[in-house]
């Protein structure tokens, strides 16, 4: 995850729910729901800022040739 998003040191807020189905008093079913879109904005992802593109870009060269070098 800290290749693909690099971390930005900023602060987000974010909602999310979770809902439950019960059968016999035992979770049977769950599903959960996420506000990733809104995190993504708050954090800078979204639109890509300059900054975020470029260290993006770094990053993956640093990937590309520590894989290259077997490392």
């Amino acid at each position: 995850m800290d290749n693909a998003f690099p971390p930005t040191g900023r602060t987000f807020a974010m909602t999310e729910s979770h809902w439950f189905r019960m059968r016999e008093g035992k979770i049977f079913e769950h599903w959960a729901n996420r506000d990733d879109l809104g995190m993504a904005r708050q954090l800078g992802w979204l639109p890509p800022s300059p900054w975020y593109l470029l260290r993006s870009m770094r990053l993956k060269g640093r990937a590309v040739r520590e894989v290259r070098s077997g490392r």
